[in-house]
């Protein structure tokens, strides 16, 4: 099964199933872990999470707060 994904698999270790690697380690993984982080905090703050944090602390910007 794994040779119709990594059809180079018998000459070694394919650049593709590295690139796989990558891609995982680069991008899903980080991605997953500040997902949960804003999940839990979304979940301890559900009042704020719920009026898109504009109650919050106007001292910092992260990028997504409306600018009044």
């Amino acid at each position: 099964m794994t040779l119709l994904f990594f059809p180079d698999w018998t000459n070694g270790l394919p650049s593709d199933f590295l690139i796989l690697h990558f891609f995982v380690g680069a991008v899903i993984f980080p991605f997953n872990m500040i997902h949960a982080k804003a999940r839990k905090i979304d979940a301890q703050n559900p009042k704020e999470a719920a009026n898109g944090y504009n109650n919050s602390d106007k001292a910092s910007y992260f990028g997504y707060e409306e600018i009044t």
